[in-house]
Formats: C-alpha cells, structure tokens, sequence
C-alpha cells in the first residue's frame, strides 16, 4: 500500500515539474476574487432539424449552393473588372461598346455551364449574386445592358419560375440563413477563400 501511495505521489510531483515547464499564460481578469479568463472562441451555431425529411432537403440545399457559389464568386471578380474598364473609358459609346464586348465574352463562356443549372440553382445563384455584389441581378442587367433587356430577362426568369430581383436576406429568410451556414462551414473547411 505505502509503495503504490509513493509511487503516486512521484507521478503527481514528476507531472507537475514537467507541467510547469510549458507555462503558458493566458488573459484573466480578477472581478470579486474569481478570476476569469478572456479568450476569443468562434461563434457556433447549431442546427436543428425538425425530422428527417427536414435533413435530408438541408443536404440537397448544401450540394446546390457549394456547385452553384463559385459562379456567383466569378460575377463578382468580374463586375469588378468591368467596372474598373468602364471607369478607365472616357467617351459614352466606347463604354457601349466595351459593355457589349464583355457580355458576348461573359456568353461565350458560361453560357453552357448555366444552362445545365436546375430551376432551384438559378434561384440559389440570384440570391447569392446579390449575396456577393450587394445588388440585384435586375439591377446589374439593367446597368450593363439597359432596361429593355433586363426586362426581358426577368420576364424569362418569370417564366422559369424565378426572379432577378431576389434579394438575399439570412436574417429573416430561413433558407437565406441555412445557405450562409453553408458558405460559412464551407470556408471553415478551406472549400472557398
């Protein structure tokens, strides 16, 4: 008995000594003789699904919203870019010119790719365009090509069941907040800078 009492009391004073050698010393503050220590921990919020079926559309929402966010992310860098072209243009009808140049290039190049869209992603991809560049999809149409064709747009979004001028609101639309969790874990887990 005395052996394995001093062999525990070793242990105990051998960890404490090797303990002691990697102090670490973190923020504290003293309030009424507690002392509490300050560190910055993420914000974690928890999801609840009501049952099942409630999962299961969240995980289709997820697979949607990570194919479609890489496109919403390419229309800003390239909002950016046209803008900065535009702002470098001095005369009304080379910015035309310039407008309807980037738009056959922007056609040529995600034309096939976005037909293959379902329904549910062109909606995810509205809502997150404005999530991105803080307007409309209407509103970018309109600015770049005119009010004729952002009408016929929309009216073509319309027929399709979507619009242009969704908005992206997570604070009161619920699918708005699940796709923001979404974004959020996906750059969490380094699958977008």
């Amino acid at each position: 008995m005395r052996l394995l009492l001093v062999i525990a009391l070793l242990s105990v004073f051998s960890f404490t000594s090797y303990a002691q050698d990697k102090l670490l010393i973190a923020p504290f503050t003293i309030v009424n003789g507690d002392t509490f220590f300050i560190s910055d921990i993420p914000e974690v919020k928890v999801l609840a699904f009501k049952n099942k079926e409630e999962h299961k559309k969240y995980n289709i929402l997820k697979r949607r919203v990570l194919k479609v966010y890489p496109f919403a992310m390419s229309a800003k860098e390239k909002l950016l870019s046209i803008q900065k072209g535009l702002d470098s243009i001095p005369k009304r009808r080379h910015k035309k010119r310039y407008t309807k140049e980037v738009a056959k290039w922007v056609k040529e190049e995600y034309a096939d790719r976005l037909k293959n869209l379902t329904m549910s992603e062109g909606k995810i991809l509205v809502k997150l365009i404005y999530r991105e560049t803080n307007t409309t999809s209407y509103e970018i149409v309109k600015s770049y090509r005119g009010r004729f064709n952002a009408f016929f747009w929309q009216t073509m979004a319309k027929f399709w069941d979507n619009n242009l001028k969704t908005e992206y609101d997570p604070v009161n639309s619920r699918e708005d907040m699940l796709i923001e969790h979404i974004l959020i874990q996906a750059k969490l887990e380094g699958k977008f800078e």
